[in-house]
């Protein structure tokens, strides 16, 4: 007997980025808040020039896509062999959020940092008024390990959260 079809027939996938992708990656970013907490080296509006320089800095680009749509973002740097690697730049489209797309990226890039690269310990950071996320952090397991005070391009007071991850043992 034949089975019924999904009824979810949304095709997300978690992949390696590729040069062609950089534009809609740049798209991402709706707002330069969202920049600055995103990627704070970065400059308004981003564009795709600005992607491929952090692509010779950084490891594992990896995008999350609907439909063939990117609707995601994230990659690794500040790999030490042997001790850690931080996860950064993680944005998800903002008409994406709350749909799990955001944790399925991070699953991938732990098991990136575990598994691929062998480390025992992943690193993020996170501004602790972007509850969603550091609630997402949380419950993956993240815990603070330091904190940092700063201004953000408005001058407003801001704490950058610094999270640690042990690989389970």
């Amino acid at each position: 007997m034949p089975q019924e079809p999904p009824t979810n027939t949304t095709d997300t996938l978690i992949r390696s980025a590729r040069d062609i992708d950089f534009p809609a990656i740049a798209r991402l970013i709706t707002d330069p808040d969202e920049l600055f907490r995103v990627f704070p080296a970065g400059s308004w509006p981003l564009n795709a020039g600005q992607i491929h320089r952090l692509a010779e800095q950084r490891r594992n680009l990896t995008v999350g896509s609907i439909n063939n749509k990117i609707v995601a973002f994230a990659n690794l740097y500040d790999v030490q062999p042997g001790k850690w690697a931080f996860i950064g730049n993680v944005v998800v489209h903002e008409t994406q959020r709350g749909k799990g797309i955001g944790r399925a990226l991070l699953d991938h890039m732990l098991g990136l940092i575990f598994i691929k690269h062998a480390l025992p310990e992943a690193r993020i950071s996170v501004f602790s008024d972007n509850s969603p996320a550091l609630q997402l952090y949380k419950t993956l397991g993240f815990t603070e390990y330091d904190r940092q005070s700063g201004e953000d391009p408005h001058g407003r007071q801001v704490t950058l959260l610094h999270l640690k991850l042990q690989r389970a043992q």
